[in-house]
């Protein structure tokens, strides 16, 4: 047993905390990420002045290692679709669950499609997430990593 203490996760309160960045963000998404890891879109809404207004699971149905730009458009129309039935909605931040994937340039053309939908759609993309998770040939399955497509892109 470990004498170390654990730091607690702060998570944002809805409509009360501003989401000031990504890691908030994910300490939202950690709250509803289905375990064991399996594929999954979620979607964090936020309104203009980033306090969260929403928040959106689904079953991951996109085909995301397809061809990059399909892909990030679809991801892109299905983020419009969750923030248009919130009249709150000014933004999002996204997190994708992907069995074994690992980060690669793929990503960045990803990130564009997918923010060129939402900004045509007036949703600012914040940022996205994307956490892989392995199925086969790992020490532990669902082990994995989390990246930003944006920073791939050289965004940020």
């Amino acid at each position: 047993m470990s004498l170390q203490s654990l730091t607690p996760v702060d998570v944002p309160r809805p409509f009360l905390d501003t989401i000031a960045s990504t890691t908030q963000a994910l300490s939202v998404f950690s709250l509803t990420v289905q375990r064991p890891f399996r594929p999954q879109h979620l979607v964090l809404l936020v309104d203009a002045s980033r306090h969260g207004v929403g928040l959106h699971s689904s079953d991951g149905f996109i085909g995301l290692r397809d061809d990059p730009t399909t892909a990030g458009r679809t991801l892109g129309h299905h983020v419009v679709s969750v923030a248009s039935a919130n009249p709150l909605a000014a933004g999002c931040y996204v997190m994708t669950v992907e069995p074994d994937t690992h980060a690669s340039p793929d990503d960045a053309e990803r990130w564009f499609a997918m923010a060129d939908v939402c900004d045509r759609a007036g949703i600012v993309l914040v940022d996205w997430c994307v956490r892989g998770f392995a199925t086969t040939d790992a020490r532990y399955v669902g082990q994995g990593a989390v990246w930003c497509p944006r920073h791939v892109a050289g965004l940020g």
